[in-house]
């Protein structure tokens, strides 16, 4: 019996890291998609305002575990295993339920920003050329 409680929290523990990986990679790929409509549409100062909001407004669905946006938000206003946004520092966190689910984890908060990425000014780049700017989703130190 205790070998069977332990493979069950091993696999609860792997469900809930294989379901933060798909939330990550889905917010990764709408802001992909974001950022090169910006750009085909030459509004690639559109990009700077995605640091501002919730990436998860740009997925077609939250995840049903999203808690909403706060400001500040304390582990229970999250709740374990849920999703938020933290209006102050513009951050998406997650709060583990199961600690063990992500080995390298200091916390039990992950952390998530959009980062906005810009090339350094090439002194060879003829004048009136596009700016080089991205967005990418990372993790973050709490």
């Amino acid at each position: 019996m205790g070998l069977l409680l332990q493979r069950l929290w091993f696999y609860q523990g792997e469900a809930e890291r294989v379901a933060v990986q798909m939330t990550v990679a889905n917010v990764r790929a709408a802001l992909e998609i974001k950022a090169t409509q910006s750009k085909l549409l030459g509004r690639s100062n559109d990009l700077t305002l995605l640091t501002e909001e919730n990436p998860l407004n740009l997925l077609k669905n939250k995840p049903v575990n999203y808690a909403g946006e706060f400001f500040s938000p304390s582990d229970d206003d999250i709740g374990e295993g849920n999703w938020c946004f933290d209006r102050t520092d513009k951050s998406l966190i997650y709060l583990l339920n199961f600690g063990k689910s992500f080995e390298d984890a200091q916390t039990k908060r992950l952390k998530f920003k959009v980062k906005l990425l810009r090339l350094p000014h090439s002194p060879a780049k003829p004048s009136g050329a596009p700016e080089s700017a991205g967005v990418a989703f990372e993790q973050v130190k709490d």
